[in-house]
């Protein structure tokens, strides 16, 4: 907001920050549906429960993430990219068994999932390293 306040005046600040915060907003919503939709899956518990239960972890966490958000973030953004990385990573992994049971042509589902795989393995890598600063 504070470039945008600098080059392009305060009305334009505001509206950066609201597209900000409502794309945070979506990308919470995402997730939440997301890990829901994932845990009815893994657990075969009904949706609803998870949804409350998923909610209720949320609110209580909430006051103590606010207490000191850089250290919370500091402390997660590296294990939150190895779970990105290594999800990402098992997506490409199975890709060409996807492929085959949809009656695709091999050599070309290897050829993505390998290069897939490989641009996932570096950034799983250098997640790592820069961890470890």
């Amino acid at each position: 907001m504070a470039v945008a306040q600098r080059f392009a005046g305060h009305g334009f600040a505001v509206t950066v920050g609201v597209g900000v915060a409502v794309s945070v907003a979506g990308v919470i919503l995402v997730e939440y549906l997301a890990l829901s939709r994932l845990l009815t899956a893994v657990t075969r518990w009904p949706l609803r429960r998870i949804l409350i239960g998923i909610g209720v972890v949320m609110i209580a966490f909430s006051p103590v993430i606010l207490i000191n958000p850089d250290q919370i973030y500091d402390d997660l953004i590296a294990p939150s990219l190895v779970a990105l990385w290594l999800s990402q990573l098992i997506v490409f992994a199975v890709y060409p068994r996807f492929a085959a049971r949809h009656g695709r042509r091999a050599v070309p589902a290897w050829v993505l999932a390998l290069a897939a795989s490989a641009f996932t393995v570096y950034g799983l890598w250098t997640a790592i390293q820069n961890a470890q600063v």
